[in-house]
């Protein structure tokens, strides 16, 4: 049944389209310093592979045929290992910036203290030096 199934040319161009419409959209979010390019490949990785499966539609088809596999399922099992890929490249930058932010964190931490040390050791604006303390008090 799936065997005899062709795709119509006017779901490969509408498929070619949205692959080409994602891969300007990104391009154009990486111009403008909206998209960072690491996370623009995910995007441009997806839509090349719609461009593949757009101009040769038969792909799913062997699929079916060498996993005996249902048409359906094979598209839904790759719409999960896009999600999969997004949700585990997101998954490793927040533990990045995670470790960026405890780093920086304990960098304020040390800095905050050397400055309040800093302030208790030399006069400054305020403060009463050491021996004029007794000349201050009535």
């Amino acid at each position: 049944m799936i065997a005899e199934m062709s795709v119509p040319l006017t779901h490969r161009l509408v498929s070619v389209a949205i692959a080409a419409m994602v891969i300007v959209t990104t391009i154009e979010m990486i111009r403008r310093r909206k998209l960072r390019e690491e996370y623009a490949l995910l995007w441009l990785a997806a839509s090349l592979a719609l461009t593949i499966l757009a101009i040769f539609p038969d792909i799913p088809i062997r699929l079916n045929r060498l996993l005996n596999i249902n048409y359906l399922s094979i598209v839904v099992m790759l719409v999960f290992l896009f999600l999969g890929m997004i949700v585990m490249h997101f998954a490793v930058v927040i533990s990045s910036h995670a470790e960026q932010i405890r780093q920086l964190a304990q960098q304020v931490a040390i800095l905050e203290n050397r400055l309040r040390q800093a302030r208790r050791d030399a006069p400054g604006e305020g403060a009463t030096p050491p021996g004029r303390a007794a000349e201050a008090q009535p």
